[in-house]
């Protein structure tokens, strides 16, 4: 049914398909939550334990990572957390002041997203923490103990992230060669293997030292697999206009365009709250970088529709919760079993994932603020989740609309230049910014049929590069020489 598919998304895979996909970061991320709410509570801090437990979405971040820049991004992020957790406890009370703060930490949030890869969720984990931390109602003297038990819970789910190393030193990188070794087996449309051939060769290459040279082996026999997969050579562009054809300023950049996007829905949704009344302005923030983030512009809009659904769901769940008033275990089990759903759920059914996500969102500020009414929560929440989608629409399609599109026909040019002149750091650097800048593309809410085939060969010249200096890394002469002819073969004279 047409209709339906976009509105539910797609069926829910099998549970192992669930696992692979997010179990052990499920596992870590309720765990730490879990332990978090439970010492609070122990305590008779509740609302500290709940601060903990807003901070404790480190443990979300840089699963797919090698243990050691694993350990480095997640306590970066951590720190960003804690940062986020502390502005909003101190802002909470004045609701102009935190809605701009929460805008410019998601823009900040969102360009160092970008500098740094760090991954999903991105920026939407600064405004959630930020956010629900400025709903407990801390008190100005209260300011430094929350922003410690913050800083205990981010510490805790480090602890969490980078404990499986002690055991499994090489578990990141042997999971993403099996990925490889499957979507080349068997058959993966030729983009989807390429990403992941690409992602093993990059936790091989920078993964443990404890390798000892079987993961390397494996990479290489993958990797000579897919070659017979690949093009002959990236189609070549249409004798059309080049995609995004137009001057590039500063703000085109992928970062810069970035974060002015989304500071900017994020800032227009809540002050729009703000002048309707609304009481939890940053709940209309939270939706509209949610949206926004989607992977490409039929993703954002889908998934603009999606969290409608979704969130009008998770609201009606969470006036339940309210209504029934669980005692401190009971709901502290429910938080813990709602952070496991939403991590198994949120990359295969996000309509599923926000019904999680929005009760447990909500269900974390309750335990440490019980004064919510089941009645009001629903109308409020659901209003804000209104105000977001359709401010972060209308600035996605009103702000630099085409900012990353200028840059594309020069970023491909840049990546067929460095592979020429047989430099390998510039190559690097290239197809980083390629990447960027495809992503930016594709998330376009608007685009250009030009700007279509221009994203189609990027993609191809990028699966190219990436196979290039893995090759070269390995000293395989005859492959890098095969793929860099085939990368030059499609770049036109510039």
């Amino acid at each position: 049914m047409p209709v339906v598919r976009p509105l539910l998304g797609p069926p829910v895979p099998v549970l192992p398909a669930l696992w692979q996909a997010g179990g052990r970061r499920g596992v870590t991320a309720a765990a730490c939550l879990v332990a978090a709410l439970a010492a609070g509570v122990a305590a008779g801090r509740p609302d500290l334990g709940s601060a903990a437990a807003l901070a404790s979405f480190t443990a979300v971040y840089g699963h797919a990572l090698p243990h050691r820049r694993r350990a480095g991004v997640v306590a970066a992020v951590g720190a960003a957390l804690v940062l986020s957790s502390t502005l909003g406890a101190l802002t909470g009370r004045h609701p102009v002041v935190l809605v701009l703060t929460c805008a410019a930490l998601v823009a900040a949030a969102a360009a160092a997203a970008v500098v740094w890869r760090v991954g999903p969720p991105g920026p939407l984990g600064v405004v959630l923490v930020a956010g629900g931390s400025s709903a407990l109602g801390t008190a100005p003297g209260g300011l430094l103990p929350h922003a410690l038990a913050a800083a205990a819970g981010a510490a805790l789910a480090w602890a969490g992230c980078v404990l499986p190393w002690l055991w499994d030193p090489t578990g990141p990188e042997r999971r993403a060669l099996e990925a490889a070794e499957a979507a080349v087996r068997g058959g993966s449309p030729p983009a989807a293997a390429a990403r992941a051939v690409r992602l093993a060769d990059v936790a091989v290459r920078s993964g443990s030292r404890r390798d000892d040279g079987g993961l390397r082996d494996r990479l290489d026999d993958v990797e000579a697999r897919f070659l017979a997969a690949l093009p002959p050579a990236p189609p070549r562009p249409d004798p059309a206009p080049a995609a995004g054809a137009g001057v590039a300023r500063w703000w085109h950049a992928p970062a810069a365009a970035t974060a002015l996007r989304l500071g900017a829905g994020a800032a227009a949704a809540g002050l729009a709250a703000v002048a309707l009344g609304l009481t939890s302005p940053y709940w209309a923030v939270t939706t509209a970088v949610a949206v926004q983030l989607g992977t490409d512009a039929r993703a954002t809009r889908t998934r603009a529709l999606q969290r409608a659904v979704g969130t009008a769901v998770g609201v009606l769940l969470a006036g339940l919760v309210v209504w029934l008033d669980l005692p401190p275990a009971a709901g502290i089990a429910l938080a813990g079993l709602l952070q496991l759903a939403v991590e198994l759920l949120v990359a295969a059914q996000y309509v599923l994932a926000v019904s999680c996500i929005t009760p447990l969102a909500l269900l974390l500020v309750h335990l440490g603020n019980p004064t919510t009414t089941a009645g009001g929560l629903v109308a409020e929440r659901l209003a804000e989740t209104a105000v977001g989608i359709v401010l972060a629409l209308a600035v996605g399609l009103a702000l630099l609309p085409r900012a990353a599109s200028r840059r594309l026909p020069a970023a491909v040019r840049e990546v067929a230049a460095a592979a020429a002149a047989g430099d390998d750091r510039r190559l690097h650097a290239a197809l980083d910014h390629l990447a960027e800048v495809a992503a930016g593309a594709r998330a376009e809410l608007l685009p250009d049929p030009a700007v279509t085939a221009g994203v189609r060969r990027a993609r191809a010249v990028a699966d190219l590069g990436w196979g290039l200096l893995g090759a070269r890394a390995r000293g395989d002469a005859a492959l890098a020489a095969e793929l860099a002819r085939r990368l030059t073969a499609g770049q036109p004279a510039s």
